[in-house]
C-alpha cells in the first residue's frame, strides 16, 4: 500500500486511504471472488445489459429528483449515479422486495428535504429536526400552505413510480446477480473517488451512501440536543439555596420587575436601533426612562438555550463546554421569589407543548404563584396582567413574559390596521415573497412595541422597571437564508450574522428610580454601559445588582449596573456588519 502510494504521488495523483475508500477495495475484492467461483460453477454473477440499463436509469431518475447537489460538478454526476446503482442492487439482493420499503420512504423523505432545501435553505439537519419536535399547530400550519399540499401529490406520484420501475427491472433477477452487481459498482465508487480525492469533494460526493447515516444522525441528534436541555436544567440546584439577602426592600413597597424574554427580535429591525421604519414607536418616545442597548448577543438560535442562558449564569449555549461557560446553578427568580416577590409567568399558547420548551421553561419559572396563557394574540395577556396587579397593590412582583412576538409565521399584529403592507407572508418560497414577509415581520415587531406601551400605562404610577431581551434572531433573506433551520449545518454561522444580535433595552419609571438612591445610580451606570456590546449572559447579574441582592452567585464583571462590568467577548458578527 505504501508503495501504491508513492507511485500514486509520483503522478501528482492526490491519493489519501479514507475508510469509504477501504470499503470500496474490499468490495472490490469480494465482487472478483464472486465473479472468479462463478466462472467455475458456470453461473451468471451479474446483471444482464438489460437489466443494467434499466438499473442505471432507475438510478438517473433518483439522483435527479433525490441528490440537492447532484448537479453542481457535473464532472462528478456519474459517481453518485453508479453509487446509486450499486446501492439499489446492494438492497435488493439483501431483502428482495422487502428494499421497496426502504427506498420509498427514502426516496420521499430526499425528495421533501430537495423541495424544502430549494424553497427555504435548510437541509434536514437536527436542528432542524429539534425544532420541527417543539412545533406548535400554528407553526406547522405556516408551512402546508396550497402549493406545498399540492406538492405533495406529484411527489407521490413519483415515489410509487420508482417502487414500479425497480419491479420492472429486478424483481427477476437472482440474489447473486444482484448482490456482486451491487459489490461491483460501490467498490468502484468507493476505491476510485475515496482514494483519488478529487478537488471539492465533499460527503455527497457519496451520496445515497451517506445519506442514510447523516439523516440517523440529524434524528439521534435531535432527541439528544432536547433531552440534553432539559437534563441540564433539572440538574442545577436553586441559587435560594445559599445564603443570600436583599437590603433594600422590604417586599412591601409595591415594586414591579418585568423580565420579558422576546421571541424572534433582530436589534436592526427595530427604528429605536436606526431601522428607517418605525417599528418601535411607544419605545422612542420614552426618552430617558428608556436604556436601549444597540448591540446585544443572544446566547442560541434556540429559545430554551437562550432562556438557559438569561436565566441563569450561564453563559454560552449547550455546546459550549468552555470553562465557566455552562451554568453552576439555577433560575434568578427564585432568588427573588425568596427575598418577597410575588411571581407571576405569562406565556403565548406555545406553552401548552409537552416536550423541551414547555419542561424546561416550568423549571425556570417553577417559583410563579401562577401562570397565565394568552389563548389568543399576545395583547389578550393585557388583561391578564391588569388582573394580577388590580389584586396586589401592595405587593412587590416579579412578572415574567415570554410570549410569540415574532416567530414565525409573523402574523402576530392587528391585522385590521397593519402598519406595512403588503401582509401575505408566504413561507412556501419566502424568498419570492420577500417583500410581504418582511412585512409581516415588521408589523409584528410593531405590534411588540404597542404591547410594551400597555404594560407600561398599566404600571403606570407604580415603581416599576421593564427588562426586555429577545431570545434570538431570524434570517430574513440576509446571506440568501430564512429562517434558523439552515444553522445546524453551520454551528458558526449564526454568530457571524447580524441574526444574532437581538433587542434589548430597560424601561423603567420615575418612582422607580426615586425610591433608593441605589436604583438611581444603578440605572446612570446601565444607561452608561449601554454602549457596550452585552449578551444574554449579562442578565442574571444586572438583575442582582440593579436590586443590590447578595448572594455568592453574583459577578461584578457580568453586571451591567456595575462600573467593572466586562463587555461580551464571545463570537459574534464582524465589526464591519454593525
Amino acid at each position: 500500500m505504501h508503495a501504491a502510494r508513492v507511485w500514486l504521488r509520483q503522478w501528482d495523483v492526490p491519493f489519501e486511504l479514507t475508510p469509504w475508500g477501504m470499503a470500496g477495495i474490499g468490495a472490490l475484492v469480494l465482487s472478483v471472488l464472486v465473479m472468479v467461483v462463478g466462472c467455475f460453477l458456470r453461473k451468471r454473477t451479474l446483471l444482464p445489459a438489460g437489466a443494467l440499463w434499466g438499473g442505471l436509469l432507475l438510478a438517473a431518475l433518483f439522483v435527479s429528483l433525490g441528490h440537492l447537489l447532484a448537479f453542481a460538478s457535473l464532472w462528478q454526476l456519474h459517481f453518485p449515479l453508479l453509487l446509486t446503482m450499486g446501492c439499489i442492487c446492494l438492497t435488493w439482493g439483501l431483502l428482495r422486495r422487502w428494499a421497496l420499503l426502504f427506498w420509498g420512504a427514502f426516496m420521499a423523505v430526499e425528495m421533501l428535504q430537495f423541495i424544502g432545501f430549494h424553497q427555504y435553505g435548510s437541509r434536514i439537519n437536527s436542528l432542524v429536526l429539534a425544532e420541527t419536535f417543539e412545533a406548535s399547530m400554528e407553526e406547522a400550519m405556516a408551512y402546508l400552505t396550497p402549493l406545498n399540499l399540492a406538492l405533495m401529490v406529484p411527489l407521490l406520484l413519483l415515489v410509487v413510480l420508482f417502487i414500479w420501475l425497480q419491479l420492472r427491472f429486478l424483481r427477476h433477477r437472482s440474489r447473486m446477480e444482484l448482490l456482486n452487481t451491487g459489490l461491483l459498482f460501490c467498490g468502484l465508487c468507493g476505491a476510485f473517488a475515496s482514494c483519488l480525492r478529487p478537488a471539492g469533494q465533499t460527503v455527497n460526493y457519496y451520496w445515497p451512501a451517506c445519506e442514510v447515516p447523516e439523516l440517523v444522525t440529524a434524528v439521534t441528534e435531535a432527541f439528544t440536543i432536547n433531552e440534553a436541555t432539559i437534563n441540564q436544567v433539572e440538574g442545577l440546584d436553586s441559587p435560594a439555596d445559599k445564603h443570600s439577602s436583599l437590603p433594600l426592600l422590604s417586599g412591601k413597597e409595591g415594586v414591579v420587575l418585568v423580565l420579558h424574554i422576546g421571541e424572534s427580535i433582530r436589534a436592526d429591525r427595530m427604528s429605536i436601533n436606526g431601522y428607517e421604519r418605525p417599528t418601535t414607536p411607544f419605545l422612542a418616545s420614552c426618552g430617558q426612562q428608556l436604556i436601549n442597548f444597540p448591540s446585544c448577543i443572544s446566547a442560541a438560535c434556540d429559545t430554551c438555550q437562550a432562556q438557559i442562558a438569561i436565566l441563569t449564569n450561564g453563559r454560552r449555549n449547550i455546546n459550549d463546554r468552555s470553562p465557566g461557560m455552562q451554568p453552576t446553578v439555577g433560575s434568578v427568580i427564585d432568588l427573588f421569589a425568596k427575598h418577597d416577590f410575588s411571581v407571576y409567568s405569562f406565556f403565548g399558547r406555545r406553552c401548552a407543548q409537552k416536550l423541551k420548551y414547555d419542561r424546561v421553561v416550568q423549571l425556570l419559572t417553577r417559583q410563579s404563584e401562577a401562570r397565565f396563557n394568552a389563548p389568543g394574540y399576545p395583547w389578550t395577556s393585557v388583561e391578564q396582567v391588569k388582573t394580577v396587579l388590580a389584586e396586589n397593590a401592595g405587593k412587590n412582583l416579579f412578572f415574567f413574559i415570554n410570549n410569540e412576538g415574532s416567530h414565525t409565521p409573523f402574523n402576530h399584529y392587528d391585522r385590521e390596521n397593519p402598519p406595512f403592507t403588503p401582509t401575505t407572508p408566504d413561507f412556501q418560497n419566502p424568498a419570492a415573497q420577500a417583500e410581504e414577509v418582511n412585512n409581516a415581520y415588521d408589523n409584528t415587531i410593531h405590534y411588540t412595541d404597542e404591547f410594551f406601551r400597555r404594560i407600561a400605562a398599566l404600571l403606570k404610577g407604580r415603581p416599576f422597571v421593564y427588562v426586555y431581551v429577545s431570545d434570538h434572531g431570524e434570517y430574513l433573506g440576509h446571506d440568501g437564508r430564512w429562517g434558523r433551520g439552515f444553522l445546524g449545518q453551520h454551528p458558526g454561522l449564526y454568530h457571524a450574522t447580524d441574526g444574532c444580535k437581538v433587542g434589548m433595552f430597560v424601561l423603567y419609571s420615575p418612582e422607580f428610580a426615586s425610591l433608593r438612591p441605589h436604583f438611581a445610580q444603578s440605572l446612570e451606570q446601565l444607561r452608561e454601559n449601554s454602549r457596550l456590546t452585552v449578551a444574554h449572559e449579562h442578565i442574571f447579574h444586572t438583575l442582582l445588582g440593579l436590586f443590590g441582592v447578595k448572594t455568592p452567585f453574583y459577578e461584578g464583571a457580568l453586571d451591567l449596573t456595575s462600573s467593572t462590568v466586562q463587555p461580551y467577548t464571545g463570537p459574534q458578527p464582524p465589526r464591519h456588519e454593525n
